[in-house]
């Protein structure tokens, strides 16, 4: 079945209204037409399985049949502390990264980034939005991942010296694996997990994140290139606390 999300407000009293992209795609792309059923999503954890009454191609409308929780979450809350990187990279990890179960994706500013934050235009965020959006329909998301504005490294190891725990990616640990940095994590917890720049991070960066409790952690014995990084390192975090 076809899975979409919507806003709350594009729920009424047992229907539901698609948006002119959704109805576009349901007609031009999707060959749906009335009676067909398909599942709106509305990013808060319910999900409704809604048959069809008009499908066009500006306006699609439908009625809710069933509704119920929507699965497919992890119970723990991964925020992915990316580096910004160049436009197909980034966009890769995005994808990926939603596939996986990341929840939240913080794009950070660091000393070796290639792209700045002045790079980052209302029209990238509102087409980075729309890959995790189709990424999370495709793969049977439940919630739709959050997507921060960038923030300066500063700020990010802040903003992840408050969750239950946060770990950063850097080649030059090689002993403590992300099992033993996460292993008193608890239930349900909230974990950060910084990714570095192609570059890789500065040692001044490292220590940065040590004074706000951020342990480093090793990925393995070899060098990954940083959206390799990215997808490992957050499939490799959600498996040691059993979400994958």
């Amino acid at each position: 079945m076809h899975r979409f999300f919507i806003l709350p407000s594009q729920i009424g009293h047992q229907t539901v209204r698609f948006d002119a992209d959704q109805a576009h795609q349901m007609r031009r792309v999707l060959r749906l037409r009335p009676g067909d059923r398909v599942l709106a999503l509305d990013g808060r954890g319910r999900q409704y399985e809604v048959v069809l009454e008009e499908v066009s191609n500006a306006r699609a409308t439908g009625r809710v049949a069933t509704q119920s929780e929507a699965g497919g979450e992890p119970g723990a809350r991964l925020t992915l502390f990316q580096s910004l990187l160049p436009r197909d990279k980034f966009e890769w990890v995005l994808q990926k990264g939603t596939e996986v179960g990341v929840s939240t994706f913080a794009p950070v500013i660091t000393r070796r980034s290639l792209v700045r934050g002045d790079d980052v235009t209302a029209e990238k965020m509102t087409r980075w939005e729309r890959i995790i959006r189709e990424a999370a329909e495709q793969c049977g998301r439940g919630l739709l991942p959050r997507l921060l504005p960038p923030a300066p490294f500063s700020a990010a190891i802040v903003a992840a010296a408050a969750l239950d725990r946060a770990v950063i990616a850097w080649e030059g640990e090689s002993r403590r694996a992300l099992g033993e940095a996460l292993s008193q994590s608890g239930e349900r917890p909230e974990v950060g997990l910084f990714i570095g720049p192609e570059g890789g991070f500065e040692m001044e960066e490292i220590e940065e994140a040590a004074a706000q409790g951020i342990v480093a952690v090793t990925l393995g014995r070899r060098i990954l290139r940083t959206e390799t990084a990215a997808v490992v390192g957050a499939a490799l975090l959600l498996y040691e606390l059993g979400e994958l």
